[in-house]
């Protein structure tokens, strides 16, 4: 079986609740408004949020993979200037004094390189044999600020240094050997700041730092923090171990303790630098990177926080004006109910609840005017029904007048012309006196059908009620055929036993209208009478009685009188049998046909449903 909302126990009382008032169905809708908002609001917080930190996230790592990629260039450009310096013939013929004078005209040719010194280094002797720097000549390899092993695949390979400070300047040296002259290294110091100058950073307050593999501070934007440690202790930093691998990515905890002036936790994305040990690291303040994703919280806050607010004042005035109005409309509308008709209507306002006042107003106007014509009716009725009780008494004084005086009259006459023909031996005074002993017999059988008229108006016994035809009418029909001699009545019984709705007195009504038809012909009659059923597709099955005599049927003034519906002094019935069956029909919501085809007359009745 399918259960509503309704009945479920919690749900059902709540929703009960809400249906009984209009400002609890409001206060519902309101609710449901602030949740789907506050849904949304958080919806929008957390995508517009993911939306803005992928965005710094990407712009980020964008930014070191750039940096990383000007730095692999600028080392790629310096490897090229030492190995175009160091194929120059000028080392060939040995003249310190020429190779010093080239190489310092090299620096000064170059100055986007940023040389800060170059000097020739003698390996057989490993000292330095030519410099720019006059003072460095003749320094040991020992002695120089850097130290690395020298380990060339061939005369391309250049190897470069670590940093190291030379006159308060962070350099960088590109070793490279001397093609002609195999026992000689040029060595070309490169000042670390030009770098610097192509980086940007996509987050105000952002700074970089290039870290090598031992976590040497190798360039950075900052001159205090070159040559410093990038982490206090011996473990590596995670995103220098991930660079290393040749990853780039992004991270909100880089672990970097030495920037002093750091307030709060920061961000960072960090790329590889390729054919080195370095790796760029791109960091930012946290409240910086997400300055923006602050700033569309904030808005977002303020726009959820003042949609709810219009809402609630757009519902609040909304919602006072509708209930006021209905809580109006309710109370004057109970005043009628209550008989006050002078209650008087916002017919004025020009919106909706005005044309509901007017609509109110005149449907009042419209009751109070059927209220006095009820109140008339109602006066009329009640003189109409006293006038009735008056015409039912004077019916019940004549009908008892009719059952008592008129019978005992009859009986007087009928016994007095009896007495009178037995002692009368003229044939005609006879047939007189027989005559009037028949007039006087039918004037006592319409005294017997003006009771069972009466029957037939009285209110209970007119009432429809299940009858079987087929048991009703064979005993009704005997009757009739023992008090008429040479009368023959046949009853042509249907096999279903149908049962129709009538009133009790219909099998009676259907018997003295054989027994008029068997009196008013004169010699032998055969009557028959048939039930029978038949389907139509409006009524269902009807079951249709017919009665047929082989003589003139009914008298043709009662078979006019019943056709037109009333009597005349020029149309009326010799009896009152045709018009009982008539009433009785009409009782029945059945049709009386008179004078059918083949056919004295014909009734069609619905068959009951009691027959089921």
């Amino acid at each position: 079986m399918r259960r509503s909302l309704s009945d479920v126990p919690v749900l059902g009382t709540l929703l009960d609740i809400g249906r009984s008032s209009f400002r609890r169905k409001l206060a519902t809708a309101l609710l449901l408004v602030f949740l789907v908002i506050s849904i949304g609001t958080v919806g929008l917080y957390v995508q517009v949020g993911g939306l803005l930190e992928e965005n710094v996230e990407q712009s980020m790592t964008a930014a070191a993979e750039t940096e990383a990629n000007e730095l692999r260039e600028w080392c790629e450009k310096n490897r090229l200037v030492v190995r175009l310096l160091s194929e120059h013939p000028v080392y060939e013929e040995g003249d310190q004094a020429e190779v010093r004078t080239y190489l310092q005209a090299q620096k000064n040719e170059r100055p986007d390189a940023a040389i800060v010194r170059a000097y020739v280094i003698d390996r057989r002797n490993q000292s330095v044999a030519t410099s720019t720097d006059p003072a460095l000549e003749g320094t040991t390899i020992e002695n120089l600020s850097w130290n690395e092993r020298f380990s060339f695949r061939d005369f391309d390979d250049v190897q470069v240094t670590e940093p190291y400070a030379v006159a308060n300047e962070t350099v960088i040296g590109f070793i490279s050997p001397i093609r002609r002259t195999p026992e000689q290294l040029l060595v070309v110091e490169v000042d670390t700041a030009s770098v610097f100058e192509r980086f940007e950073h996509p987050v105000d307050n952002g700074f970089t730092r290039v870290v090598n593999s031992n976590g040497t501070v190798v360039f950075s934007d900052e001159a205090a923090a070159t040559l410093t440690q990038y982490r206090d202790g011996s473990r590596r930093a995670p995103v220098v171990s991930s660079g290393l691998r040749g990853s780039s990515g992004f991270t909100e905890s880089p672990a970097y303790e030495n920037r002093a002036d750091t307030d709060g936790e920061y961000v960072v994305a960090y790329a590889s630098v390729p054919n080195t040990d370095w790796v760029v690291i791109e960091h930012a303040p946290a409240s910086d990177a997400y300055v923006i994703t602050q700033q569309a919280f904030r808005w977002i806050g303020v726009i959820a926080v003042f949609t709810l607010f219009a809402l609630v004042s757009v519902v609040s005035v909304l919602g006072r004006n509708v209930t006021g109005a209905l809580s109006r409309l309710t109370d004057r509308a109970e005043r009628i109910e209550d008989g006050q008709y002078d209650v008087e209507f916002d017919t004025d306002r020009p919106d909706e609840f005005g044309d509901l006042n007017r609509t109110v107003a005149s449907t009042r106007d419209a009751l109070q005017q059927r209220i006095e014509e009820i109140r008339e009716t109602k006066a009329q009725l009640e003189a109409s029904n006293t006038a009735l009780e008056e015409r039912s008494e004077m019916v019940d004084v004549l009908n008892r007048i009719l059952r008592h005086n008129v019978r005992n009259e009859v009986n007087i006459i009928t016994g007095r012309a009896e007495l009178a023909a037995s002692r009368v031996d003229d044939k005609e005074a006879q047939a007189d006196l027989e005559a009037v002993q028949n007039a006087a017999w039918e004037l006592s059988t319409i005294s017997t059908r003006t009771q069972r008229i009466k029957q037939l108006l009285a209110e209970g016994k007119a009432d429809p009620e299940p009858i079987h035809l087929s048991k009703a009418l064979p005993s009704k029909l005997t009757d009739v055929e023992a008090d008429n001699p040479g009368v023959s009545v046949e009853f042509d019984q249907c096999t279903s036993d149908p049962i129709v709705e009538a009133p009790q007195t219909f099998p009676t009504a259907v018997a003295d209208v054989v027994d008029q038809i068997a009196t008013h012909n004169d010699g032998n009659v055969d009557i028959t009478v048939s039930v029978t059923t038949k389907n139509t597709n409006s009524d269902g099955e009807l079951v249709v009685l017919r009665v047929d005599d082989d003589a003139n049927g009914l008298p043709a003034l009662d078979v006019e009188a019943v056709k037109s519906g009333e009597e005349t002094p020029l149309n009326h019935a010799e009896g009152l049998a045709l018009w009982c069956l008539e009433w009785a029909v009409t009782k029945s919501d059945g049709e009386l046909l008179v004078a059918p085809n083949n056919a004295t007359l014909e009734v069609q009745l619905t068959r009951s449903s009691a027959a089921a």
